[in-house]
């Protein structure tokens, strides 16, 4: 008989060709074809343990086919949380329960960790409203600084359709203006933008002006109207409050007189406070008459005024009447009307449409221009920080007093950002009040309330007015204050609203924990979230309907053909893939580039590599490393989308490697692309090509479609694409290994140990696996009670008996194997006698045979 060396060499050395005469077998081509058809038709594990065909496979796939009875024990296995090391996989020391669990989808049972947004998503939504956020804020710095630019400087616009043909320029006109950016009139508004208001002949004043002036005058002859039938009763009320006032002033003298003759005759020295409290008392009635008696004036003369140019009073309400349906008609038209003024007002292009030499538009109106954009943006960005920053500073040049200064919403804003005093309690008065504090003085305002609000003193020490407002143009700030101010207000311009987005995403965590269907997440209860996780992706709620979204979020995004892909933007796309819907709604777990199990498996085997052969601070030092590295790959994992997102993250790729024991400099990214390109289902593609089968191991883990994509089609399936093709080729290996080992237990042992060396980290994986113990005791000669010794005991015999960290090394796993099956057929007295029979050979057949002898001729053990 051939020696076992020779029968495992046999096999081994080409191994590509000896797991394709397996393949081919009849059986092993039907079992395989049924596992293929019908693995994705399962849904959970009752399903996948009550199917013999597909669960036996599987197992025997795994190595465990001495376990497939144990089908209660196995759905433990199976259904454990790789993640939690307290599961039922994880507390078991054989690996090759946790590989099982590892390649199936069973880990949460029941539909349980079924959720809208896994963590993964939810921080991929935050980074994606953050990166939305900011590309935004690019477009709006770009887009100012262009439209300043082309309409601030001479020449680079020469007419009015240069600005309304140019989007870029059109488009932050309207959204300045508030014009629909979609729908408009192109000749109403060249019209308009070319017109002299002044002109009553102008496009503006027949088009728009005359219209709005007729609206306007209704609502101004209305009012006036409304005030003088007011003024109609209350000059009689005036009148008559002035005559009571008289009396009393006449009979509060009298009094006052009489008592004050008394207390002169010798009256008692009471009389004098009621004197005084009499005369309080006649002051405020002699101020409240002479107060009526103005407002009495000024309301005669404007009631004479207004009634001799309305109609007469008895028509009022008739008039009224027809006012109101002129003003009723003109109401809904007076926004447009009035925006059409600005439009004539702001801008001086000639009638031609020429731009006149001084300009389009002024340098000021140019600045409220790019402030009403500003305006109408959903919150404030840097370029509108920037803008505040240059409208503060250009304002300062300027400013005379206090008030005026204030009295710009957007220049107190700043003010109060910059002063970290941008809260509710704060308003125009206060800010006023400390401006003007005089801090010299010990009761000013500012030094009152500074030791409680250090803020105060320091924006009274920061401006320059004096304690009547006033201050000379150009002197509100110094230098070094301006500088101070500037750099206080961009360190601080969104504080707020960073503050605000922290509540937002503490808000959508908890939101998103109560919705257990799509109709949940379009509901009014859930509405600021939706509006988050459209905005996060650029989607505006407001012009987007609820109708278009959750057809987006049910359809089948592995599907070409789906609704989302008919609506060519690659927003709803992005929005889709963020979320877990099914089809008809409901929540479903969501669908990674590895399955959460294999995600698991990679960074605990990372950590185990990294830490490999360590002892002592050594090893805690490597292992808190490799755990911070590893949880970079499972965070990667989460946000990677593609296959050409993973092969950007050359990081990731490397974790991915070390797990496997694969060096990654010795892997270029030219290789990586060409291996995670291809079809691990296909046996002669580039990766099951390769002598080193770890890395069609590595590409079948991953659930990749043709387009490199997710493969979301297997979403709630019992096993994503890639470990779907990685069971075929571990059964496969294991029938080899089975087949073999009818014919040589020892040629089983050989190729199982050599598969497996590469995953030892320890002595206890070997104590671990009966079949690595044999292995090991048939190898090094020892007896078989060695099952019966301390664990420990068993574990230093290992380790003075083996180099584990030989087992990383091929020659040297190589030689091992070679000693292994020498010793395994002296053992077994395979083609070999005793020693007693080979010393006292009478030249019989019985000997060492030549294949044993050259085995021995291999091997150099240290």
């Amino acid at each position: 008989m051939v020696s076992t060396y020779l029968t495992f060499d046999l096999v081994n050395r080409d191994m590509q060709k000896s797991l394709k005469n397996i393949a081919g077998q009849t059986t092993v081509i039907n079992d395989t074809k049924y596992y293929q058809d019908n693995i994705g038709k399962v849904k959970t594990v009752d399903e996948f343990l009550g199917n013999y065909r597909l669960y036996s496979y599987a197992m025997q796939a795994h190595g465990l086919d001495d376990m497939i009875y144990a089908k209660a024990f196995m759905k433990q296995v199976l259904e454990s949380d790789l993640s939690d090391d307290n599961s039922f996989a994880n507390r078991l020391t054989d690996d090759r329960y946790k590989d099982i669990a590892a390649a199936f989808n069973f880990g949460v049972s029941n539909g349980e960790g079924a959720a809208p947004q896994s963590n993964g998503q939810m921080d991929e939504l935050f980074d994606t409203y953050d990166q939305t956020i900011a590309a935004q804020n690019d477009t709006l710095e770009e887009d100012t600084r262009y439209f300043k630019v082309m309409l601030g400087g001479t020449g680079n616009i020469t007419n009015v359709d240069q600005l309304l043909a140019n989007p870029r320029l059109r488009d932050y006109l309207f959204t300045a203006y508030g014009i629909d950016t979609k729908y408009y009139n192109y000749n109403a508004i060249r019209g308009v933008l070319t017109s002299d208001p002044a002109d009553p002949t102008s496009f503006y004043n027949t088009a728009y002006g005359n219209n709005l002036d007729q609206y306007n005058a209704a609502k101004t002859e209305d009012t006036e109207l409304a005030e003088r039938l007011n003024l109609s009763t209350g000059i009689p009320t005036l009148q008559d409050s002035i005559a009571l006032g008289q009396q009393k002033k006449t009979d509060l003298e009298t009094q006052i007189a009489a008592k004050q003759d008394e207390l002169n005759n010798g009256g008692p020295a009471t009389l004098q406070a009621e004197i005084d409290a009499m005369q309080v008392e006649l002051t405020k009635t002699v101020e409240a008459i002479q107060t009526d008696q103005t407002t009495l004036t000024t309301s005669q003369t404007r009631y004479t005024e207004l009634d001799g140019r309305l109609v007469p009073i008895a028509q009022t309400d008739s008039r009224r009447a027809e006012l109101a349906t002129i003003i009723s008609a003109g109401a809904s038209d007076a926004p447009y009307l009035a925006l059409m003024k600005s439009l004539a007002e702001d801008f001086s292009f000639n009638a031609d449409g020429s731009v006149p030499a001084g300009g389009a538009v002024t340098p000021e109106k140019l600045l409220e221009i790019v402030g009403g954009f500003f305006n109408k943006q959903t919150q404030i960005t840097h370029a509108e920080a920037l803008f505040n920053q240059e409208l503060f500073e250009q304002e300062l040049k300027t400013a005379t007093n206090v008030t005026d200064f204030i009295n710009d919403p957007r220049l107190l804003k700043y003010i109060k950002v910059a002063f970290n005093l941008d809260k509710v309690t704060v308003v125009k008065s206060t800010i006023e009040q400390i401006l003007t504090s005089d801090l010299s003085d010990p009761d000013s305002y500012a030094n009152r309330f500074g030791a409680t609000n250090p803020e105060y003193l320091d924006l009274a020490k920061a401006f320059n007015f004096n304690t009547d407002g006033t201050v000379a143009a150009g002197q509100a700030q110094d230098e070094l204050q301006t500088s101070t101010t500037r750099s206080d207000y961009m360190s601080r311009w969104d504080d707020k609203q960073e503050a605000e987005l922290d509540k937002t995403i503490k808000f959508y965590k908890l939101d998103l924990s109560a919705v257990k269907t799509l109709d949940d997440f379009l509901s009014k209860d859930a509405e600021k979230s939706y509006n988050f996780a459209l905005q996060a992706v650029g989607l505006d709620p407001t012009t987007v309907s609820k109708l278009t979204i959750k057809s987006a979020l049910k359809s089948d995004l592995s599907d070409p053909n789906s609704y989302i892909y008919k609506l060519k933007d690659e927003r709803f796309v992005s929005l889709a893939k963020l979320f877990n819907f099914d089809p008809k709604g409901a929540v479903t777990r969501q669908v990674l580039l590895q399955s959460n199990a294999a995600i698991t498996n990679v960074a605990k085997d990372y950590i185990l590599r990294k830490s490999r052969f360590m002892e002592g601070d050594e090893l805690k030092a490597a292992r808190a490393k490799a755990q911070t590295e590893a949880k970079y790959y499972t965070d990667a994992m989460q946000r990677i989308g593609s296959r050409d997102e993973l092969l950007a993250d050359r990081k990731t790729l490397d974790i991915l490697l070390i797990s496997k024991g694969i060096d990654p400099s010795k892997v270029t990214n030219d290789f990586l692309k060409k291996a995670f390109n291809s079809d691990p289902a296909d046996p002669k593609s580039f990766v099951n090509t390769q002598t080193d089968k770890r890395f069609a191991q590595i590409v079948g883990t991953f659930n990749f479609d043709s387009k490199g994509e997710i493969d979301r089609s297997s979403a709630g399936e019992a096993q994503n694409g890639g470990e779907v093709v990685a069971t075929q080729d571990l059964y496969v290996r294991q029938m080899l290994e089975t087949q073999q080992g009818e014919e040589n237990p020892g040629v089983r042992l050989a190729l199982y140990f050599e598969r497996m060396s590469d995953s030892i980290t320890d002595p206890y994986v070997i104590l671990g696996d009966e079949a690595l113990m044999e292995f090991f005791r048939v190898t090094f000669s020892l007896p078989g009670e060695i099952g019966n010794m301390d664990v420990d005991r068993q574990a230093k015999i290992v380790k003075n008996k083996l180099n584990l960290e030989d087992l990383s090394d091929p020659e040297k796993v190589k030689k091992l194997v070679q000693r292994f099956t020498i010793m395994y057929d002296l053992e077994n007295s395979q083609n070999t006698a005793s020693a007693v029979s080979i010393l006292s050979s009478d030249g019989s057949s019985v000997g060492i045979s030549s294949d044993t002898l050259w085995a021995l001729s291999q091997i150099r053990m240290s």
